[in-house]
């Protein structure tokens, strides 16, 4: 994108600042994690820098769940401005027992099209404390893919059937990586 994209503009509010207000009005807490404290000041909202640092999504996800005071927490990229907050609700009322709860998509694939893959919404899931020792030994191992996680961890995948059931278009899984994203962003946000 060329410039940091949490904070492009979408109406009168930059990304990240409708992801905080999607996710204010479902949960108690939220906690930014960053390596770039001093651009998100203005946020007023506790913020961390990576614990163990370059390791991605992962490294910010174990972040977050060892700083925050609640045992479930949903996390999400800075870069998915469309949350629902049935859905959001939906995923953290059912994790119970359950290490993480993690949506997918099927996508088509470009490559062969009579092929969908399922898709783990990995930043846009809901994640236990019971995952901190799985994290930090794949991030011993430089394991950091999150989804890997489901191959350690006793994870509940939730289906597009059911999760539509909340957010029928999947706006919670539309984030912006590059121009033509926000481009489309600006469009949906018009009709939202």
């Amino acid at each position: 994108m060329r410039q940091n994209k949490a904070l492009m503009r979408l109406g009168d509010d930059t990304l990240i600042e409708h992801v905080i207000q999607r996710i204010r009005s479902v949960t108690n807490q939220q906690l930014l994690i960053t390596n770039s404290l001093d651009e998100y000041a203005h946020l007023n909202i506790p913020m961390h820098s990576d614990i163990v640092p370059n390791c991605g999504a992962l490294g910010g996800i174990y972040t977050g769940l060892t700083y925050a005071t609640n045992e479930v927490s949903f996390c999400v990229g800075c870069d998915i401005p469309f949350l629902q907050e049935k859905l959001i609700s939906y995923l953290v009322s059912i994790i119970g027992e359950y290490d993480a709860v993690l949506p997918y998509t099927i996508e088509k694939c470009p490559s062969n099209a009579d092929n969908p893959e399922s898709k783990l919404q990995t930043l846009c899931a809901v994640y236990s404390k019971r995952c901190l020792p799985i994290i930090e030994s794949m991030l011993k191992e430089s394991e950091l893919r999150v989804h890997a996680l489901q191959e350690r961890a006793n994870v509940l995948c939730i289906s597009p059937e059911v999760w539509k059931k909340y957010d029928s278009e999947g706006y919670s899984f539309f984030n912006i990586n590059t121009p033509e994203d926000f481009e489309q962003a600006q469009s949906i946000y018009h009709l939202l």
